[in-house]
């Protein structure tokens, strides 16, 4: 897989080899490289663990309780369970206790030796795709993104494959400018509503889209056969049987033959595999016997998407939307996937647990897909108005005369907009409209300073930020200077901060802007144990702006090693007293100082 900036992702195939929860897996290989160039494997094991699956069921029942109107089979009721009242409180409890299991049993020394090599080899801004190989029905239904190693690897996303598979298919090069082209199933829709989903689908920009409206098995089967297709879509019940070996699909609601498992679809789907299709995502509920079943049968799996049990309606629709925007603006796969699945989370105070359920499964030697989605500055589904601004703007910076009087009104615009998108977490749209303010006027310091803050604090893209934040003190925005010395002196470029500190100095008007400045000078004078140079520069900048943590938080580190504990500890205090702002450095400093003052820390 080619990343947007070009080079191939890290592959990462973790087999878990022949074993169960019961007697636990005595084999485990993990192979790290390329895919197609797997150069390293390690070694380990992991032990029994029965009270995983059993957990497991807990919570899947309680789950389900909560969780009682889904996109599961018509005629099955997933709250037919015994239990009627369930608290949130409860499930919490559950859930904790289950994230708790995963990772205590990941931990165990056989295999930490893995996570060791793992965290050796991988950087922590690598992308990567981590594949687990098991048959094993509890490996495929756990939610592995709770364990501990993706919370420090943020551009690593987990997908599923079975131990067996046949060699990929080789795919036919696509012609230049060739639409994407898409079958969508809405199938069995009793009980839900699936006119969202075709709506997304509708609002793609540069694809071709079939809708197939509860279709006979015949003409479903007629479509894989004789077309050739990138991306198949199902919205609609359906379920897996079997201990999750087998999936079943509802077509359409007759009453008799409204339905098929993958066993029965395995040569029209063999068919539209080896003719091209890259992607099928199953937006129904219980997906995980299909992706099995397709396994087992031999077929070269595709890349998939599906739903590890049942899923609302909501929850359903909000990941396709979240998905494809994150896949349109270019995002790869497997992240745009992640970023879909975590987005969930805002919604889990209504459908508990929505970030657990969506899962990849592919065949490991498969490349992710690369859609040729047009450019995302047209995309469809960027509000109308959003979109008019995107076009006049770019109309107007090929054109000199519209540039040079209309260009800084549509800069302020658009980097209003770009603040926007920030606010509401939407970073890629966000990081589109600033790049697109500082073309509109060159000499504009603010979106140079807002994109640095968004690649800073959001996207943890520290040479981005720099750059940025180098271009608006250019442009005179005396605050990026400050910033650009806290970027310099956690990189320990410390000659490099100095510089940007005498800067900000010399040119600022604004105390907090000096407080911050001196803040940072005194913070180099910390490090470099020149303390008593670093007291004065720290008192000088609580003098300026007193609610900064960090300043008093550094503070209390130098008077602590001068030997006044007292003074240290009122310093402590204030740290925690201003504690409000999610820096990173603030949060590390009010740690230390709850450390320091264990009583004060819940007052």
């Amino acid at each position: 897989m080619v990343d947007k900036d070009g080079s191939m992702g890290e592959l990462v195939v973790l087999s878990l080899g022949p074993g169960n929860f019961d007697d636990g897996f005595p084999a485990v290989t993990a192979r790290l490289g390329e895919p197609g160039n797997l150069l390293m494997q390690f070694t380990g094991s992991l032990p029994p663990a029965p009270e995983i699956p059993q957990l497991y069921r807990d919570w899947q029942l309680l789950y389900q309780v909560l969780n009682q109107s889904s996109r599961s089979s018509p005629s099955i009721e997933i709250a037919a369970t015994g239990v009627t009242n369930v608290s949130e409180g409860d499930f919490r409890d559950v859930c904790q206790c289950l994230e708790n299991s995963i990772n205590s049993w990941l931990s165990c020394e056989e295999f930490h030796r893995i996570e060791v090599q793992l965290r050796t080899q991988l950087a922590a801004s690598d992308s990567v795709r981590l594949v687990i190989e098991s048959d094993d029905e509890y490996i495929w239904r756990l939610p592995w993104q709770l364990w501990r190693f993706f919370q420090d690897y943020p551009k690593v996303e987990v997908s599923l494959s079975s131990p067996e598979y046949p060699a990929p298919p080789r795919l036919s090069t696509r012609t230049a400018n060739a639409k994407v082209r898409i079958l969508a199933i809405l199938g069995s829709s009793k009980g839900i509503d699936l006119k969202r989903d075709q709506d997304l689908l509708q609002q793609l920009p540069g694809v071709e889209v079939k809708f197939l409206v509860q279709p006979q098995r015949q003409e479903l089967t007629d479509e894989l056969w004789e077309q050739g297709w990138d991306f198949l879509f199902f919205a609609g019940h359906g379920c897996s049987e079997n201990n999750a070996t087998t999936g079943r699909l509802y077509l359409n609601q007759n009453p008799r033959n409204n339905s098929l498992t993958i066993e029965e679809l395995k040569e029209a789907l063999s068919k539209a595999i080896a003719r091209g299709l890259q992607l099928a995502v199953f937006n129904s509920c219980d997906g995980l016997g299909l992706a099995r079943q397709l396994a087992a049968a031999g077929i070269p799996l595709p890349t998939m998407i599906v739903m590890r049990e049942p899923v609302v309606d909501q929850v359903a629709q909000e990941f396709l939307a979240y998905f494809l925007r994150a896949f349109t603006f270019r995002e790869p796969f497997h992240l745009a996937v992640r970023q879909a699945r975590e987005r969930l989370r805002s919604i889990e105070d209504t459908y508990p647990s929505a970030s657990w359920l969506p899962v990849i499964c592919q065949h490991p030697a498969v490349l992710p897909p690369t859609l040729p989605f047009p450019t995302p500055v047209k995309n469809k589904i960027v509000p109308q108005k959003q979109k008019r601004l995107v076009v006049a703007g770019m109309f107007l910076v090929g054109c000199l005369s519209s540039y040079l009087f209309g260009g800084p009104q549509l800069a302020s615009l658009a980097s209003q907009q770009g603040l926007k998108n920030h606010d509401e977490g939407q970073l890629l749209p966000a990081q589109q409209y600033y790049h697109l303010a500082t073309l509109l006027d060159w000499q504009y310091a603010q979106p140079h300073y807002n994109l640095g803050w968004l690649c800073d604090e959001s996207l943890d893209d520290t040479a981005c930020a720099i750059k940025a934040y180098h271009r608006a003190a250019l442009r005179g925005l005396s605050e990026a200077w400050a910033e650009l010395a806290r970027l310099h002196i956690k990189n320990n470029h410390t000659e490099a901060a100095l510089k940007a500190i005498k800067a900000c100095l010399a040119q600022t008007k604004y105390d907090a802007v000096k407080a911050a400045c001196l803040k940072n000078r005194g913070w180099i004078r910390w490090q470099q144990q020149r303390l008593d140079e670093a007291e004065a520069d720290l008192r000088k900048a609580i003098a300026l702006y007193h609610d900064s943590p960090h300043s008093h938080c550094l503070l209390a580190q130098v008077l602590q090693a001068t030997g006044r504990q007292q003074e240290a500890m009122e310093a402590w205090k204030y740290t925690i007293k201003h504690s409000e702002y999610p820096v990173p450095e603030q949060d590390a400093c009010t740690a230390i100082a709850k450390q320091r003052l264990p009583g004060e820390a819940d007052e």
